[in-house]
């Protein structure tokens, strides 16, 4: 998988710990001519005016609209503020300090950062997941230019490592402070509790015709969508091509019988395991999708879980044969995750693995030598070729604000030089078609992925059951793979718990 600090800001309001302490932090901005103007201002006061007036006027001014919502305080909460002055000198005094030198942080920066006039800044927050070490800066450097080319807007960036992504986000919604704009790998629970807002009132339909349907029809529910591509990765066949050789093969399997005769003849010619099978919590539910779809299988049906079904079943036998049978993958596939593979596929001792479309960068970057290629994820005599797509998602809550902002800067993010720059500096594919075609005329390596993305399939997403039954399936294969149930008794024992 796919944390900064917020952006500092020109008025940065503090804390509440009470208004004495707000007055004073007022009354230091003020520059010294605004501080005599204040004073002649007193002089002309009328001592007889009526107190609750001037004790309503002060809070008014220090606890604005905004100042409010930062600090999550609502009108009522005001109470502790009235006790009655002793002094109507220090109530003028403290409300012209206050008045002062919110005029002069308005005068800072050339526009008022509270919600009255046109000038008036408007602030987004957008919470980013980093990806790898050029995820930050270059969403950095994209607000930059966004802020540049839009001085009313600020885009209060945060970007969270995948380790602490999701417990921040928990913690933001349990204290209802959510952000406007959210990339994560999954929305359907920000749907079902009624937090995200339905998408197609703040999509141009220039950007909305951009999107591959595939993709961007994952995150349509009841005919609104409430998620947007972000970035996509697709699968193919990756094998050794010197391994290939050695065991006098010239082409990569397409069927399951192709598949047990390429990894037989590798195990038998060099000794390297011919198959790699990483069946761990660790995505160990992609390589259950590849072979049950490879067989005509899959997770749902007309609403429905269907995963004990004759097609499943005869998939994930399949599989365990390869491994108790055949003999031609890793002996330990429950032992073993993707990307420890993709470590042994880099140092030349595997001869193919299924991963996703970033392994090229991957082996690029640490085995620059390997001599490899790719080829179409094999599949059972008879069923047409199938993909997997995995995405993760951009989403807008329901408290977001300034609801025009937010749609600028979507459209400024999807600009295809914008976007066409972020994916490319992620790894990853696009969600968008204008963004494809120009990337897979760059590249043939990359077309030969992007010409999967219209066809390809995907886990069931907007079914809330999914975390959940993702582990049941991966935990249903493990034992048929360590010889602890047969398939038809492990996929049972699932479909009774997605029934129940």
């Amino acid at each position: 998988m796919p944390g900064g600090k917020a952006e500092k800001q020109s008025c940065r309001e503090p804390g509440l710990p009470g208004i004495g302490a707000e007055v004073a932090e007022l009354r230091g901005t003020g520059t010294s001519g605004a501080k005599t103007a204040g004073a002649g201002m007193t002089r002309q006061m009328k001592l007889g005016r009526d107190a609750a007036q001037i004790r309503r006027t002060l809070i008014e001014v220090v606890l604005t609209k905004k100042g409010r919502k930062e600090r999550g305080i609502r009108m009522g909460q005001l109470n502790k503020f009235q006790k009655p002055f002793k002094s109507m000198s220090v109530i003028s005094a403290c409300l012209l300090a206050s008045l002062t030198a919110l005029a002069g942080c308005s005068s800072s920066n050339g526009s008022g950062t509270g919600e009255g006039g046109e000038n008036a800044t408007k602030e987004i927050h957008f919470v980013a997941a980093q990806y790898n070490d050029q995820t930050e800066p270059f969403l950095r450097n994209l607000v930059s230019e966004f802020e540049s080319e839009n001085p009313g807007i600020k885009v209060k960036l945060e970007v969270v490592g995948w380790d602490m992504i999701e417990q921040k986000v928990n913690t933001m919604v349990t204290t209802h402070q959510t952000p406007d704009i959210l990339n994560l790998h999954q929305f359907i629970s920000f749907q079902q509790d009624d937090l995200l807002l339905p998408l197609d009132e703040l999509l141009s339909p220039e950007l909305k015709g951009k999107f591959y349907d595939s993709l961007y029809n994952v995150g349509v529910m009841e005919d609104d969508v409430y998620a947007l591509p972000f970035a996509a990765t697709i699968r193919a066949l990756f094998y050794n091509k010197d391994l290939f050789e050695q065991a006098g093969i010239t082409e990569p399997p397409t069927t399951w019988e192709e598949l047990i005769d390429t990894a037989s003849k590798i195990k038998e010619t060099t000794g390297v395991d011919g198959f790699g099978v990483p069946m761990t919590t660790f995505e160990g539910q992609a390589y259950f999708s590849y072979f049950a779809w490879g067989n005509g299988g899959d997770w749902k049906k007309d609403g429905e879980w269907v995963l004990n079904s004759p097609e499943n079943v005869e998939a994930v036998q399949f599989l365990a044969d390869l491994v108790h049978e055949h003999k031609v993958t890793n002996p330990e596939p429950t032992a073993i995750n993707r990307d420890e593979l993709h470590k042994i596929f880099g140092a030349g001792r595997l001869g193919m693995m299924i991963s996703p479309n970033y392994l090229t960068a991957i082996l690029e970057s640490e085995a620059p030598d390997l001599n490899y290629g790719m080829g179409a994820i094999p599949v059972n005599e008879g069923i047409s070729p199938i993909n997997l797509g995995v995405q993760d998602f951009l989403m807008v809550f329901k408290s977001a604000e300034h609801k025009e902002e937010v749609s600028k800067f979507l459209d400024f993010f999807y600009d295809d030089e914008n976007y066409e720059a972020f994916v490319t500096s992620q790894g990853f594919l696009p969600g968008t078609k204008t963004v494809g075609d120009s990337m897979s005329a760059k590249d043939p390596q990359i077309k030969t992925f992007v010409e999967q993305l219209p066809v390809a399939k995907f886990y069931p997403l907007t079914d809330p059951k999914f975390a959940e039954m993702r582990l049941y399936v991966i935990h249903a294969v493990q034992k048929v793979l360590l010889n602890e149930a047969t398939a038809q008794e492990a996929l049972d024992e699932v479909q009774n718990n997605a029934a129940n």
